[in-house]
């Protein structure tokens, strides 16, 4: 029998060949749409904890332009351990018993490919409020 014949002889070979494919065309795909949601999940919540530790750092600083700084540098640390680059407002008043917010945030790449880079962004936030404590701040008192 010719090598033709053997390939036109149909065994069920055709049909593992079509299950690989709808398989590779079915989980590709999928792989990608969780590689994305992880991203987008993990930008959500450095945007999310990066406010918080800002507001907090804010809050406790015995001046309004120390607030700010304590903030940044929040932002800075928080930068470094999520290597997600992150943008910060800090609204409010600093007075005793004024609130301070902080909103953060931050592009997440959804697919980033070798050679070509990312391919499509998305924007994610993160909020956080707190009371200005500036008599804690002032007496140098560090308990909670």
């Amino acid at each position: 029998m010719t090598l033709l014949r053997k390939l036109q002889r149909e065994e069920g070979e055709l049909g593992l060949v079509s299950a690989l494919l709808l398989l590779a065309g079915v989980l590709l795909p999928i792989m990608f749409i969780v590689v994305a949601f992880a991203r987008i999940e993990n930008g959500r919540l450095a945007a999310a904890q990066a406010a918080r530790d800002a507001v907090r750092a804010a809050v406790e600083a015995p001046t309004a332009s120390d607030a700010r700084q304590a903030a940044d540098q929040a932002i800075i640390r928080a930068q470094a351990q999520t290597r997600v680059t992150l943008q910060l407002q800090l609204d409010g008043t600093f007075a005793r018993g004024a609130v301070l917010q902080a909103q953060t945030s931050a592009q997440v790449g959804l697919a980033s490919l070798p050679f070509i880079g990312r391919l499509g962004t998305i924007t994610v936030h993160g909020s956080a409020t707190a009371p200005v404590d500036t008599y804690r701040s002032l007496m140098g008192d560090s308990s909670p």
